[in-house]
């Protein structure tokens, strides 16, 4: 089930007496609230009444090109970041070196295809001279095609350089999901790739020297090298090598950088956080994030993978363990932690089941266990979690 199917299974809880059961209606928010000033921008605005399903915050963000359902607050936030960078292609788009650079990309396709018909031979290794990892490439695509998200011709034509360097100029996932952007990069790119306009040129063209700043919380800044040297496929390949040094076995590697709920920049960020947190049984949490079933699942267990990276050290957090069916860890004092990022937890009826079961699952001969979670606790939620025996850490 979805997040966003959750919620209606909530509405239907409601009509249950929660009183006499214990439990609570998750709370609403205002957008202003929760994001602040973030909560409008020129180019959208989030409706005013935020709802829950008693762990994520759900979102109706509005657009020229449409509604958006957003599950999450840290969705909600990529997306502010992805319509900043949609802005700011638009008006790269309407510059005159830009414009004078699509009026000869114009051009550069038909030339391309045909001397591709004419000489396939010839135009590819034209294409492909002078690059120092081509061999890399070329193997990498051949051993991840159900992963590889970038096409032979456009990578060929440098589009999908062009892409990469556009995403991460401006702080934002290149394989975005967001459709508007993912449309608007590849047209930035094309242009900018068939007429020979260099991604800094064209983003300094922007009147005021428009914001190629990236911002501070930008997922993309960890791995901004890897993102404009690699393709789609040769990410594949070290998020595999990485995944193996932790004795994940291929089967689950494979399932996992198969899944498209997943950008590559998803699997790079997932799979470096669990290489430094070097937790023994890390294919326990490989094979559960590898069936995540939509992008919002996909985003909470890379966000899950970097909370646990980053507090590793200060929490000791070591080995994963199986409770429940749900892959927590052990602390290095024996007690068991689960890190989620939550936006707030409320002690709703689903929400409550599934603290009952992990509760009734986990052995408290070592301590008390420790819910760590980025998000506030309702009180009630905190108190019927302190009765079944956990402490709570709230953490960023």
């Amino acid at each position: 089930m979805t997040l966003r199917n959750a919620f209606s299974a909530i509405l239907f809880s409601l009509l249950i007496p929660h009183a006499a059961l214990g439990f609570e209606a998750p709370p609403t928010a205002t957008a202003e609230a929760v994001l602040g000033a973030e909560a409008t921008g020129p180019n959208y605005r989030v409706d005013p009444e935020v709802r829950s399903d008693g762990m994520l915050r759900l979102f109706v963000l509005r657009t020229r090109f449409g509604a958006f359902d957003v599950d999450g607050e840290d969705l909600m936030r990529e997306r502010i970041r992805e319509l900043g960078a949609l802005r700011k292609l638009q008006a790269m788009s309407e510059t005159d070196v830009f414009l004078k650079s699509a009026g000869q990309a114009a051009k550069a396709p038909l030339k391309f295809g045909q001397d591709l018909i004419a000489d396939p031979k010839a135009t590819l290794n034209k294409s492909l001279s002078g690059v120092a990892n081509m061999f890399d490439r070329v193997g990498a695509g051949i051993n991840n095609r159900k992963a590889n998200r970038d096409n032979i011709v456009t990578s060929l034509l440098g589009v999908d350089a062009a892409r990469r360097a556009l995403g991460v100029e401006l702080g934002v996932d290149p394989y975005t999901d967001f459709a508007p952007l993912a449309s608007k990069l590849n047209d930035v790119a094309t242009a900018a790739a068939l007429g020979g306009l260099s991604i800094k040129a064209g983003l300094a063209a922007i009147p005021g020297g428009a914001g190629v700043a990236v911002s501070s919380t930008s997922t993309v800044e960890t791995v901004r090298e890897t993102l404009l040297q690699k393709t789609s496929a040769q990410i594949a390949e070290q998020v595999k090598a990485t995944l193996a040094r932790l004795s994940v076995p291929p089967s689950i590697v494979n399932r996992l950088v198969q899944n498209r709920n997943y950008t590559p920049t998803d699997l790079l960020i997932l799979s470096r956080a669990l290489s430094s947190l070097r937790a023994a049984n890390t294919k326990m949490f490989i094979a559960r994030a590898a069936y995540a079933e939509t992008r919002e699942e996909a985003v909470f267990q890379r966000r899950r993978a970097e909370l646990l990276a980053r507090h590793a050290k200060e929490l000791g957090i070591g080995a994963f363990v199986d409770v429940a069916g749900f892959p927590l860890n052990r602390l290095n004092d024996g007690r068991l932690i689960a890190v989620f990022p939550f936006d707030q937890v409320a002690w709703t009826e689903r929400v409550g089941g599934v603290f009952e079961k992990v509760a009734s699952a986990a052995p408290h001969e070592q301590g008390q266990p420790v819910l760590a979670t980025t998000g506030e606790l309702t009180p009630l939620a905190k108190e019927e979690i302190s009765r079944l025996g956990w402490t709570v850490d709230v953490i960023h």
